[in-house]
């Protein structure tokens, strides 16, 4: 077993990669490239290399960073009883129109825990620039720490994943449950915007307003 299994060897579960063995976290890093095809990053990063059935067998908690395109496609049985940490965006312009997304009618996490009732989703790391992550990450007390929205509807998985949402240097803010979880998908005042636990809470909260107005694609 290893601390965090990511599914998807882009930017995102790369850099997430990065900071968690820079943090100490054991990591398997998955990819339909395989080990072969991953091992010279895995090297790079200090993390295991594997499919996706194998980060989600073996991390204690799964972070998916995939296109949306391809969130149905995750091994479901390797899933099953697993904390899935949700890093999605839905991008209809890239993904293909979703109907029951639209609007932001459904969040995007609240969808993929429907995808996957045997996992407990929890949204975590959607909001934030690849390269941020690496670069703005702070040790637990720093005065620039940023802050980082958690949401799920299982309170103890939502409280694990926040746990590890510190561990890697970031404050994380607990903003509810995942049909509340829209207040930071895409467009909304707090997304890919680098502000402290308290201003990124308030930013949350300002989405109400927005919603009325979203953005379109």
């Amino acid at each position: 077993m290893t601390d965090l299994g990511i599914i998807g060897a882009g930017r995102i579960g790369s850099a997430v990669a990065r900071v968690a063995t820079a943090a100490g976290c054991t990591v398997t890093l998955g990819s339909r490239r395989g080990p072969d095809g991953l091992r010279p990053l895995t090297e790079e990063l200090g993390a295991t290399p594997g499919t996706p059935e194998g980060a989600a067998t073996e991390g204690q908690l799964v972070l998916v960073a995939v296109p949306f395109s391809a969130i149905a496609d995750l091994p479901r049985e390797a899933l099953a009883g697993k904390i899935l940490i949700d890093a999605t965006n839905y991008v209809p312009w890239r993904d293909g129109s979703v109907d029951a997304l639209e609007h932001d009618r459904v969040a995007t996490s609240a969808y993929v825990q429907n995808l996957y009732p045997d996992s407990r989703v929890v949204k975590a790391f959607n909001h934030i620039v690849w390269s941020d992550i690496p670069a703005d990450a702070r040790p637990a007390g720093a005065v620039d720490r940023r802050g980082i929205v958690v949401a799920g509807d299982h309170a103890e998985s939502t409280e694990v994943v926040a746990a590890l949402v510190d561990r890697l240097g970031f404050d994380p803010v607990n903003v509810g449950r995942l049909d509340r979880s829209w207040r930071i998908q895409i467009g909304s005042p707090g997304w890919i915007t680098n502000y402290g636990a308290d201003e990124l809470a308030e930013k949350v909260r300002e989405a109400d307003t927005w919603h009325s107005h979203p953005i379109n694609y």
